[in-house]
């Protein structure tokens, strides 16, 4: 086994347990909606290690049901570089009908059709709040199940103005005659800039569900390629309630696909990595800068793998874009011990132990463990 999978190995031991991530409650009142939100928050583990850096944001439709699954597998797959690092934001509508449905249908009266006012909502309101409080970059992602999977559907194909990628898990594609699948008939993605990534799944579901899924499919493979950037994709060993689980950990590596510059034990210098993330921002139409979690994955692979040098780079630059993060510190301490360059490595690990304590971080006790070894060697 290579020591990189190695180490692997016993860092996931190291963040099984504490995979779910704390969130915090925002509030705020919405004038179009008439009515208070609350959402909740998860930020990522390395929002405090900088001032400055900004995140995309997933906004999660249905959140009170939603988040707490989503927000943990942000967390997973960015700790390894598979998505970016995201602020991850659970929104619930109160009246899931009205919000949900592009069209009015006559036996739902005024119950349904809203769905236009709370993209306004959303766009207007909650996302400049957002920013107000938090660092959140330009980019925005959507997901939702069933009757939000609708919703996001609707975002994915007639709102590239506001999101970039949607997540759809067994969508009420039905709705209305077949309403949206027929829309999209017609619709066009705006020229000016790349089409909305859109991952849209169903599982084994009877009747309507299945055949607006084969609508659907039908639909999306008579378009152009340069008109929707799709992909479908079926769980047949799961239903409609179970599915929300794999669906959203599909749909986020589908959405991302291309993300990881290193996937497997292959590594890349700094300077391939920051050419690698010019190709993709062609591709995505933004600039994804790495983050925390990829400058720590990326360095500490060169390293294990033989290019110490490279990984020491690496980390080095991870530690100027991100001075206070304890993750890259004591990793940056690691690759120098690996140099043989012991004193730099207790300075690192010092920084290290510096912001593992004021961020209280899961990871103080191997920090701790790492700064005690490290002290030791210097003083032999």
């Amino acid at each position: 086994m290579h020591l990189y999978l190695k180490v692997v190995a016993l860092f996931l031991s190291c963040i099984f347990a504490t995979i779910a991530h704390a969130s915090e409650i925002f509030t705020m009142k919405s004038k179009l909606l008439d009515e208070g939100i609350t959402a909740r928050v998860a930020l990522p583990e390395s929002y405090e290690h900088s001032d400055s850096f900004q995140y995309p944001v997933l906004l999660v439709m249905d959140g009170s049901t939603q988040f707490e699954h989503i927000a943990g597998n942000v967390n997973f797959l960015s700790t390894f570089s598979i998505v970016p690092e995201m602020i991850v934001v659970g929104v619930s509508a109160k009246n899931r009908l009205k919000r949900f449905t592009h069209t009015k249908m006559e036996a739902y009266a005024d119950r349904s059709g809203g769905a236009e006012q709370y993209t306004q909502f959303l766009q207007d309101e909650l996302m400049p709040a957002l920013q107000k409080k938090y660092r959140v970059s330009p980019y925005t992602v959507v997901t939702g199940h069933s009757l939000s999977g609708l919703y996001t559907s609707y975002l994915a194909t007639h709102h590239s103005d506001f999101i970039n990628a949607a997540i759809s898990v067994s969508p009420s594609l039905w709705w209305d005659d077949f309403a949206l699948i027929n829309d999209i008939k017609a619709a066009e993605q705006e020229a000016e800039k790349p089409a909305v990534r859109w991952f849209v799944s169903m599982a084994n579901e009877p009747n309507e569900m299945a055949e607006s899924y084969e609508r659907l499919l039908k639909v999306l493979e008579a378009k152009p390629e340069s008109a929707f950037n799709w992909e479908l994709k079926q769980f047949p060993n799961e239903t409609h309630d179970s599915t929300a689980l794999i669906g959203n950990v599909e749909g986020l590596k589908s959405v991302f696909r291309g993300f990881n510059a290193v996937p497997n034990i292959e590594i890349k210098s700094l300077e391939q990595l920051q050419a690698f993330y010019a190709d993709y921002e062609k591709t995505v139409g933004y600039d994804f800068p790495m983050s925390v979690q990829q400058y720590n994955v990326y360095g500490l692979k060169a390293a294990y793998e033989g290019q110490v040098d490279w990984g020491q780079t690496i980390l080095e630059k991870g530690v100027e874009v991100f001075d206070k993060s304890e993750v890259l510190w004591d990793s940056l301490a690691t690759v120098y011990a690996m140099n043989d360059n012991n004193e730099s490595a207790l300075k690192a690990s010092n920084k290290a132990v510096q912001f593992a304590r004021e961020h209280q971080s899961k990871y103080i006790s191997e920090i701790e463990v790492q700064n005690s070894d490290l002290k030791k060697q210097t003083e032999n």
